[in-house]
């Protein structure tokens, strides 16, 4: 048998490599009707890639455990399965309780990797046909697929390292949750890889320095979540290869001055400033800062605050709160879940106390429904869900208070609307601020 050189080059790897060691002639009796060496050509090629947010994931079929402990990004090979019509089940590790359940028609002779995506109680599934045609000579065939249901639809770019994004142009935009783009002929090489929220250049939401295409490689970008909601992390799934995961290296942090008599808060978090001198009360901006252990500097009124360092949990959402009095001011952490409700038509409202002189309790009711109680001072309280109103009435009152802190009416909580409501200064003039977080 002759087989030139662009042949040989069509093979997949596997091929390639019995090629060299055996001979073209033994290699086209090993490959005959399969992919790589030891794959049996008479089964079907499934496997569990679990890009959710479940630890660790089970791959089931007819109730039979074929592969286990499928960990986030864990890269795993095929299972060989007899193709016809089988259930295929996923669980959570060591449970036999499904979490998905699909009847698939399953082929002989070829690969399929089932993407498990998802929250915790709402896990979904995207087929991939790990059987996409490669292309010659140096390029890449890309697709990207949205598996971060609180960030919302994304725009990817690949650049040069120093390039900015103004003049850049996507190349997937606007990548709703639950879809998979079509395939994209890229250059095989190291890229810049970030992505942005859909139509926005400045609402980045994953900056990877180096993501390495190789060239005639089939891959699905996967876009996944992360603890806070709105930063994504990605996998990349190389068809009949591995599973390379880049975390986020990342973390959004914001300043709430709400230091009584006006106090002006300055703050530098990680070597950045994230509030100069600004006058209480206030709420800042979320900026990046890397993640991991940041020192932290802080001053009210010019006169400087001992602050700790700070641990950052990549891809998290946090806050600095600095309350009290300007002469003996404090400062506390919050970690922020900026995650959607499950119930699309509804808002997620917390309470967090930062007065300055009161060492009870507070609570909050919106509508006289029960929002949040046993709030201590510095602290935050977890979220409660509420429909969607332009009407609301949000009530905050202190532990043993004759009279509300706060009460206000015709307040507007949107559907998929993250909000915290800060109750700041002296006891005696507190201010309420509802702020919508995303």
């Amino acid at each position: 048998m002759f087989m030139n050189l662009q042949s040989l080059r069509r093979l997949p790897l596997c091929g390639r490599r019995a090629a060299l060691a055996l001979g073209l002639a033994a290699m086209a009796a090993l490959l005959a009707g399969c992919g790589e060496v030891g794959t049996d050509p008479t089964k079907a090629q499934v496997r569990l890639v679990n890009a959710s947010a479940y630890d660790e994931l089970d791959l089931r079929v007819n109730d039979a455990v074929v592969q286990g402990g499928v960990a986030h990004g864990e890269s795993v090979g095929y299972a060989a399965l007899d193709p016809g019509n089988r259930r295929l089940q996923v669980t959570q590790s060591g449970s036999a309780t499904p979490l998905l359940s699909l009847d698939m028609n399953l082929a002989r002779n070829r690969h399929n990797s089932l993407l498990a995506w998802g929250r915790v109680g709402a896990l979904n599934h995207q087929w991939l046909d790990d059987e996409q045609a490669s292309l010659d000579n140096n390029r890449h065939t890309l697709r990207v697929f949205n598996a971060a249901p609180d960030a919302g639809a994304l725009d990817v770019y690949l650049t040069d390292t120093a390039d900015g994004l103004p003049t850049a142009v996507p190349v997937v935009a606007g990548t709703a949750v639950g879809a998979l783009s079509t395939a994209q002929a890229v250059d095989a090489r190291t890229w810049r890889l970030r992505v942005t929220a859909a139509g926005s250049k400045t609402d980045l939401r994953l900056d990877l320095p180096a993501l390495t295409l190789s060239a005639r490689d089939v891959a699905t970008l996967v876009l996944t979540p992360t603890r806070g909601g709105t930063l994504v992390g990605a996998l990349l799934v190389v068809q009949r290869a591995g599973v390379e995961r880049h975390g986020n290296t990342q973390a959004r942090v914001r300043v709430v001055a709400g230091v009584a008599q006006g106090g002006a808060v300055s703050a530098t978090v990680g070597g950045q400033v994230l509030m100069g001198s600004v006058g209480s009360p206030a709420v800042g901006l979320y900026q990046l800062v890397a993640a991991g252990t940041q020192p932290v500097a802080l001053s009210v009124n010019g006169a400087a605050l001992s602050s700790p360092e700070v641990v950052l949990e990549a891809g998290a959402d946090h806050t600095l709160l600095v309350r009290g009095v300007p002469a003996a001011p404090l400062a506390s952490w919050l970690l922020d879940d900026n995650r959607l409700a499950l119930d699309s038509n509804a808002a997620r409202v917390r309470l967090v106390h930062g007065l300055a002189d009161f060492a009870g309790s507070v609570s909050m009711t919106v509508d006289f429904v029960p929002a949040a109680d046993g709030v201590a001072p510095g602290t935050g309280s977890g979220y409660a869900e509420f429909a969607a109103t332009t009407t609301a009435r949000v009530t905050v009152n202190g532990l043993g208070l004759p009279a509300p802190l706060f009460d206000a009416v015709e307040q507007r909580l949107d559907a998929a609307g993250v909000y915290s409501v800060f109750i700041v200064g002296p006891q005696a003039a507190p201010v309420g601020i509802l702020r919508k977080d995303r």
